[in-house]
């Protein structure tokens, strides 16, 4: 380099040494890439009614009356003669349906860490160091 080129050099960044041998340096940029925590949404977990029609068969019980006519033998009575009339009470049996909460399930709710990869792509910068000579000595 001739006397221009390096006053140039020098005041364009190099540094001289103790010795007094210019230098220059290059830099480049270099990708760091982080993590931060943010609202990627909400999952709602929520209970409806739905109602189904279900039949359970019920056995029930009944009384029936039956009528039996017995001829007797035709022997003398003292009860009088007239009008008279019997009562037999009747039961069955009607069926009576409750209803009452059971529980049959139950839902946790967990959220778990899933790890996962992410590929990130920039443009990076870097500073390239040229030498151009322009005397016919040989530069190393």
């Amino acid at each position: 380099m001739g006397r221009r080129a390096q006053g140039a050099a020098h005041r364009g960044g190099a540094r001289r040494s103790r010795r007094s041998n210019p230098r220059a340096r290059s830099r480049e940029e270099e990708l760091a890439a982080g993590t931060r925590e943010r609202k990627a949404g909400e999952v709602s977990v929520r209970k409806r009614v739905r109602t189904d029609r279900e039949s359970i068969e019920v056995p029930t019980r009944h009384e029936e009356v039956s009528v039996e006519r017995v001829p007797l033998s035709g022997e003398p009575s003292e009860a009088e003669i007239g009008e008279d009339e019997v009562r037999v009470p009747l039961t069955d049996e009607e069926v009576v349906v409750e209803k009452r909460p059971v529980a049959k399930e139950e839902v946790r709710i967990r959220k778990d860490v899933v790890e996962d990869t992410e590929v990130v792509e920039e443009d990076v910068r870097r500073e390239e160091i040229d030498v151009e000579d322009e005397t016919t000595r040989r530069v190393s």
